[in-house]
């Protein structure tokens, strides 16, 4: 009874998406500690593919049954493998320039993106608390950003991690708007193989010009080890405990644990590189979990009954 209990409690939804958030957080750590011996593109593009590679023996009976449409949606899935893989790669190029502090707690802005992007999209109604909530979550990230200094905003005398890590959030709202508007019926298996494959072929140009320029991949023990990391836990191992707690609670009550990235970024950006937890930091993270709260809500609400 006792390791019945200690299963269902590892396996309970809530410690599902709270270790798939600190898998992401582990990213930026794995990035970082990369950096010298993995370029961004070559980093986003062999995490791409062997990703596809590491899981497509184990699913092609499901690839089989799926292809139908699969091949019905090539479009759709072309478009989210792009956004998808520069979403993943400009997060190379930010942690590059900034802290994992400010990288996570940018990345927590998250929803409130996706939200805005269902609105001018898919034309999803928001209500006035929740486009309060974007305007309160955009307050707070751009407190990080401009570390609660006016000079930076009026000169735009931005950081470039920082922005980076603001068109990243942008593409993977996007994504997750794609994916919701293209309502594409396959399994979660197929669809991470199919986007990892989409994003490693997309990835190919921008990774020849990086090499062109010199910037070539070191295979050494911490190269490998981070992109081990990067493959297996950033992405297939995430994805899984994600979409499991996802189905189990539903996606409104799931989004709330993206508040969970300002507080293992800071964590883990502490332990591995001695970062320094700033007021601007706490003043922000309020002001984006109190967006992204607001936000959650979007489609929590059934819409009423109209009666006759």
């Amino acid at each position: 009874m006792p390791r019945n209990r200690l299963i269902a409690a590892l396996t309970s939804p809530y410690v599902l998406l709270s270790f798939a958030i600190l898998c992401w957080g582990g990213n930026f750590v794995a990035a970082r500690l990369a950096n010298a011996d993995i370029p961004p593109v070559a980093l986003s593009f062999w995490r791409h593919t062997f990703a596809a590679l590491l899981v497509l023996p184990f699913i092609l009976p499901l690839l089989r049954t799926d292809w139908p449409n699969i091949r019905a949606n090539l479009g759709n899935f072309a478009l989210m493998g792009l956004v998808l893989a520069i979403g993943n790669t400009l997060v190379y190029f930010a942690v590059l320039h900034t802290t994992v502090i400010n990288a996570a707690l940018i990345n927590s802005g998250v929803p409130v993106a996706a939200v805005a992007f269902s609105w001018l999209i898919l034309r999803d109604v928001i209500n006035r608390w929740q486009a309060i909530g974007i305007l309160v979550a955009i307050a707070g990230i751009v407190m990080v950003v401009t570390k609660a200094q006016l000079g930076i905003l009026l000169d735009l005398q931005f950081g470039w991690g920082d922005l980076y890590m603001l068109l990243a959030i942008i593409s993977w709202a996007l994504y997750m708007v794609l994916l919701k508007r293209a309502s594409i019926k396959i399994s979660g298996w197929s669809l991470l193989t199919v986007l990892s494959a989409a994003g490693a072929l997309w990835l190919v140009p921008a990774y020849a010009l990086e090499i062109s320029y010199g910037h070539t991949m070191e295979w050494t023990g911490l190269s490998l080890l981070s992109l081990g990391y990067v493959t297996l836990f950033s992405t297939i191992i995430a994805w899984v405990c994600w979409n499991s707690g996802t189905l189990r609670i539903g996606p409104n009550r799931a989004s709330a644990f993206m508040c969970l990235h300002p507080i293992f970024g800071p964590v883990l950006g502490m332990i591995f590189f001695g970062e320094i937890l700033r007021p601007y930091h706490g003043v922000g993270t309020i002001l984006v979990l109190a967006g992204v709260i607001m936000v959650s809500r979007a489609y929590a609400a059934p819409p009423p009954v109209k009666t006759t």
